[in-house]
């Protein structure tokens, strides 16, 4: 170490220091914030890429404290550092943004990025190193193709997460060593992960219709709604994905959701946008080949309304827990479409209030954990700490309404006509009532996780909850009534 001590140390930015790329990350930022001026994305990059990048950071930058650092790459910095070496931060960023990451880390002996003039990229860096730093020996620390002219410059070449045919090109010099091992952007774990499987169990609403209009052995409806499901489905992980693009620094405050992959830095921006599209498009050509069109209207609307909420209505007050009530009241109306089965007013009216309990729910959630780690408010939504025992009291208050709701709808001509028993239905409403507050009652000890939906799926009393159910409406269809006549109740 000692020996390579008067040697400076070059490090670069992004992929290198960071798991991200800043710019692509502004970009982000500026069309979240800026959604109207998006036009003048196309004039800045007419003007080149240097005069892109210094526009871009002129109008927003990403927070330094926030980025994805690889440890590794860090602590190498640091133990360089502690040797007395100089270490300089070169990068093709821009230098507002090079000059806040340094200002952050504060372990550089001097920052270079690019300007408006110049974009600090491949030979540009090697003629900084040269003209501004040293005529002599230095090593450098980079990840991408433009540094293969740094690194051929370079005392010693270490690699950051470089890709298989820039290791290969790297391996045969002397003095070449790798830093961070390449980890593919591509597996199939972290795509996964990205499209959050787990949320799909949502789209099982979809099937609400056919269930309760008792279809289940009709084939034909039965094949539209998967369908119908697959296609839902998959726009909905596109949705997920663009929420966690624009969301990408605002998840990085958050305990648990700066684990997502885009917010961790372990899937690229550009890997996002790719399944964007793709998740898109393999939805909406489901819909256009085995569904009608009025299926794919409702898919249109679902789609407007999520990205109107990702946008911006989830950062509103009241509005957000509304639309996510009215986006699962969506879903019912979907699965009817596909299956072409009618679907009971009644039924839409409770599930709007249902699942608008377990909306509030969901921020009641949010604000125990962020009561818990010593936030004021959420980051990116409406909410505040002060607002803990109201959101509590309208969320038991929907769910109530909600149970008050479908004791109406047993009383209707629909479930009359569909069962043979309607009054074995009432033994429903004490189990979902008892399910609800006891859903309520772990949220309120914190022991709630991000999504309500997501922890029934994981929840042995709910399973019994719905098995119960199952079984009372089964008896409700196929016990005759007149069983029941002695009781006397009209």
């Amino acid at each position: 170490m000692n020996k390579f001590k008067n040697i400076p140390l070059f490090v670069d930015l992004d992929g290198t220091l960071i798991s991200t790329d800043t710019l692509l990350e502004s970009l982000v930022l500026f069309i979240k914030k800026y959604p109207l001026k998006i036009f003048k994305i196309f004039l800045w990059l007419m003007q080149g890429k240097a005069m892109f990048k210094y526009n871009i950071a002129k109008a927003i930058i990403p927070q330094a404290k926030l980025l994805p650092y690889r440890k590794a790459v860090l602590d190498h910095l640091k133990k360089e550092r502690d040797t007395g070496r100089k270490i300089y931060l070169l990068t093709a960023a821009n230098q507002k943004i090079a000059n806040s990451v340094a200002k952050h880390l504060g372990i550089f002996d001097g920052v270079f990025g690019s300007t408006k003039n110049l974009n600090l990229s491949g030979i540009e860096k090697v003629k900084t190193i040269k003209k501004d730093i040293t005529t002599g020996q230095f090593d450098y620390i980079g990840n991408s193709r433009e540094d293969l002219i740094v690194w051929e410059k370079a005392n010693k070449k270490i690699l950051v997460d470089t890709k298989n045919r820039i290791e290969n090109k790297l391996s045969s010099k002397d003095n070449t060593h790798i830093l961070v091992n390449r980890k593919s952007m591509f597996s199939i774990k972290l795509l996964l992960r990205g499209m959050r499987l787990h949320q799909w169990s949502k789209n099982i609403l979809l099937f609400l219709p056919i269930l309760m209009a008792h279809q289940l052995t009709n084939t034909e409806s039965i094949l539209s709604v998967i369908w119908a499901f697959l296609s839902f489905s998959l726009c909905a992980s596109s949705v997920y994905i663009f929420n966690d693009l624009l969301d990408v620094e605002t998840d990085r405050k958050h305990p648990t959701k700066r684990n997502r992959p885009l917010a961790s830095g372990a899937m690229s921006i550009i890997t996002g946008i790719f399944l964007i599209v793709f998740l898109l498009c393999m939805g909406i050509g489901i819909a256009i080949v085995k569904l009608s069109t009025t299926f794919l209207f409702i898919l249109f609307i679902y789609m407007i309304s999520t990205t109107a909420y990702s946008l911006v209505l989830k950062q509103i007050l009241l509005i957000d827990v509304i639309v996510l009530g009215g986006l699962y009241t969506l879903r019912v109306v979907a699965g009817s479409v596909a299956s072409m089965v009618e679907v009971s007013s009644w039924l839409l009216v409770f599930s709007m209030f249902f699942f608008l309990s377990l909306a509030f729910m969901k921020r009641y959630a949010d604000l125990i954990l962020m009561k818990k780690n010593k936030y004021k408010s959420i980051a990116g939504r409406g909410y505040s700490i002060a607002d803990l025992d109201l959101v509590q009291k309208t969320g038991v208050t929907s769910g109530f309404v909600s149970i008050l709701v479908l004791a109406l709808y047993i009383n209707s001509i629909h479930v009359i006509e569909l069962y043979k028993s309607p009054i074995l239905i009432w033994f429903t409403l004490p189990v979902l009532l008892y399910w609800l507050m006891r859903m309520w009652m772990v949220t309120n000890r914190g022991e709630m996780t991000d999504d309500p939906i997501i922890y029934a799926a994981k929840d042995k009393i709910s399973y019994v909850s719905i098995s119960i159910i199952i079984i009372i409406m089964f008896l409700a269809a196929t016990i005759d009534k007149e069983i029941f006549n002695h009781l006397h109740i009209i």
